[in-house]
Formats: C-alpha cells, sequence, structure tokens
C-alpha cells in the first residue's frame, strides 16, 4: 500500500509543508510507504497554454500511478478544475480510499467541490472547531488535527529574557503582501501604543518582500522605529525559530469578524510560543482553543486592548518570561508535530 499525497502549494508554504511534505517523510520513517506527487495543483492553474500540456500529462501520469489498495490523501488540493474533474473521475470508477484535509474555510470560496470531496472522502482532516463543525454536517468521520509543530526544533531556540536591554523587540513574521489587513491594524495598534510612552522598542517584520504596501504602512507612522527583513530561507528548519528567538514579543493581529476568521487558525502564534517568545494575538478563530488569556498569552479583544496588552509586556520582564515560558509549555505539549502524525497513522490504520 502506497500513501499518495497531492498538494496545496509546494514545500515553500507552511501549509503544506507541516500537512503533507513531512507528514509523508515522518509516515516513511515508520514503515509506510508514502510519495509526494509534483507539481503542486497551483502550478497547473498558474502554467498558460501550450505550456500546460507537459505539466497536466505529469499529473495524469501521477494519477494513475495509483494502484487498487492504495490511499490517497489530497491536502486541500482541488481548486484546479483539471485536476479535481480527473481525481474526483478516478475515485469514482477505482474507489480508492481517500483522506481530504484542508487547514482553512475553503468552502467559503469553494463551496461545491469541497462539499463533494468532504462527502466523498473516508476521513477528512481540518484544523478548527468551526471548520470540523461544517465538515459534519457532510461526513461524519472528521478528525481535529491543529496545525503542529516539530518542537524539537523550536525548542533548541527558546528564548531567554536577560535583564532589561533597549530596545525590546516586537516581531511578526510571514508572507507580508498576504497579510495586508492583519498588519494595517497592527499600524492602527502602534499609532496608539506610542501615544502611551512605552518602553523604547523597534518592531521587526519578517517576510516583507520589499512590498511597498506594506513598507508604506510603517515608514509614515512617527516615532517607531521599524527593521524590515524581506527573506529568509524558509526551507532551512532552523532559519525562522532562530530569527524568532530574538523577538521580546509576538504579534498575531487579526479580523474576528466575518465567517472566514471565525474559523482561521494560524501558525504564526505557535512558532513564538514554541521559541518561549511572549505572544499576543487578536481573538478570532481558532485562538480561544490555543491560548488562555493572560496565562500563556494574551488574547486582544479589541485594537485598544491590544496596545494595552502589548504595553504591559513592555514595561515588565517578569510578565514576558512568565508569559513566553507557559505558552512554550503549551506549544510542547498540545502541539507536537509527531503527536499529529500518530493520530494520521492511526486514522490510515482505521480506513
Amino acid at each position: 500500500m502506497t500513501i499518495h499525497f497531492f498538494t496545496y502549494t509546494g514545500r515553500e508554504e507552511g501549509c503544506s509543508r507541516l500537512r503533507a511534505f513531512m507528514v509523508a517523510e515522518e509516515l516513511k520513517l515508520r514503515g509506510f510507504d508514502t510519495v509526494v506527487h509534483s507539481p503542486p495543483i497551483p502550478i497547473i492553474s498558474k502554467t498558460p497554454w501550450p505550456r500546460k500540456g507537459p505539466v497536466l500529462f505529469r499529473m495524469l501520469r501521477s494519477i494513475v500511478s495509483i494502484r487498487k489498495g492504495d490511499i490517497i490523501f489530497l491536502q486541500r488540493a482541488i481548486a484546479n478544475k483539471y485536476f479535481s474533474t480527473a481525481i474526483f473521475f478516478y475515485l469514482m470508477f477505482f474507489r480508492n480510499k481517500m483522506i481530504f484535509d484542508f487547514d482553512d474555510p475553503i468552502y467559503l470560496h469553494n463551496y461545491f467541490k469541497t462539499r463533494l470531496f468532504s462527502s466523498m472522502a473516508n476521513a477528512v482532516i481540518v484544523s478548527s472547531h468551526g471548520q470540523r463543525e461544517w465538515a459534519l454536517q457532510f461526513n461524519s468521520n472528521v478528525h481535529l488535527l491543529h496545525i503542529s509543530l516539530d518542537v524539537d526544533a523550536y525548542k533548541k531556540f527558546t528564548k531567554v529574557y536577560e535583564p532589561e536591554q533597549y530596545p525590546l523587540v516586537i516581531g511578526w513574521v510571514g508572507t507580508a503582501h498576504h497579510n495586508i489587513e492583519g498588519l494595517t491594524i497592527l499600524a492602527r495598534i502602534f499609532r496608539e501604543l506610542l501615544t502611551r510612552n512605552p518602553p523604547v522598542f523597534i518592531f521587526r517584520i519578517i517576510g516583507s518582500l520589499k512590498n511597498k504596501s506594506v513598507y508604506d504602512l510603517f515608514t509614515g507612522i512617527h516615532g517607531l522605529n521599524v527593521e524590515f527583513i524581506d527573506e529568509l530561507d524558509w526551507l532551512d528548519s532552523d532559519c525562522v525559530p532562530s530569527a524568532i528567538q530574538k523577538f521580546d514579543i509576538g504579534v498575531l493581529p487579526h479580523r474576528s469578524d466575518g465567517p472566514w476568521n471565525e474559523s482561521k487558525t494560524a501558525l504564526k502564534m505557535l512558532e513564538y510560543m514554541a521559541c518561549g517568545v511572549a505572544t499576543v494575538v487578536s481573538n478570532f478563530g481558532e485562538m480561544p482553543h490555543v491560548i488562555s488569556d493572560g496565562v500563556d498569552g494574551f488574547l486582544a479583544e479589541s485594537e485598544s486592548d491590544f496596545s494595552t496588552k502589548l504595553l504591559a509586556l513592555l514595561e515588565d520582564q517578569n510578565l514576558r518570561a512568565r508569559i513566553g515560558a507557559a505558552g512554550q509549555e503549551t506549544a510542547l505539549k498540545k502541539f507536537n508535530f509527531k503527536d499529529m502524525v500518530s493520530k494520521v497513522e492511526a486514522l490510515i490504520k482505521a480506513l
């Protein structure tokens, strides 16, 4: 039996790296035969004709390599019409067992295909309570597996809060131009925070990618010291945690209203927490199921509340250290990648 992974993106994106590529590699170490097919499904959509022809041929060759008794693992890979049509008819004709995994409320943008593959799947894997509630309408075998981390890779970069050293660093990491809305919220938070005479700090944004809109958001804020780091080697497992270790506070501002945000989860706050960095996030989506406010992180109910909690952390080193240590304990105990793969392994064996 081979488990065939078809992915939403390449390895460079966190969702596919953590929910497909690394899962396949860990399962292989545990004795399973796995293969991650290339190219990632979005490449089909992005490739123009006539160059699309060879890409489609590679896709079809991957599908016909599936044998009776093999398992198909669709990691959110349904957006392209050619692939979704081909894999639909393959499943209808050969009846292979299939696991459908999605980590965002993609049914809001692609309702028909998300419902179709959720209904066809032998098991559905989701990453938030809101997604689980939706999927249960169409499949009784739904498993909530939150995005998890290789915690050992982060633990070795544990933040050590030294005696007061200024300027402190408030940090954000991600693909900035995909998060303009949240960063716009953060810009407003900083404007309010700076009126409260906080201790001296630098805002370090990692993943700005020389995007003018991102630069303009923060360079125009009077009194804000900002440092843009355009790129990291995202495929280097040490690169992100070693950068986060240099933060004093990690932030994740986000809208909380609307159905997309109500069912959303996020990787960033887990990365901060796994490094022992004190974390402040907007109270949206899955966050209340991850963070206990004031215990292992802070949940902000509004922009003003976000500013207040940032100020409290900036002014109190002991608070930063306590929240950071508790957050790391939560990440290590509840969001360990190998524990998550063990659940996937049990799911596969039960099919």
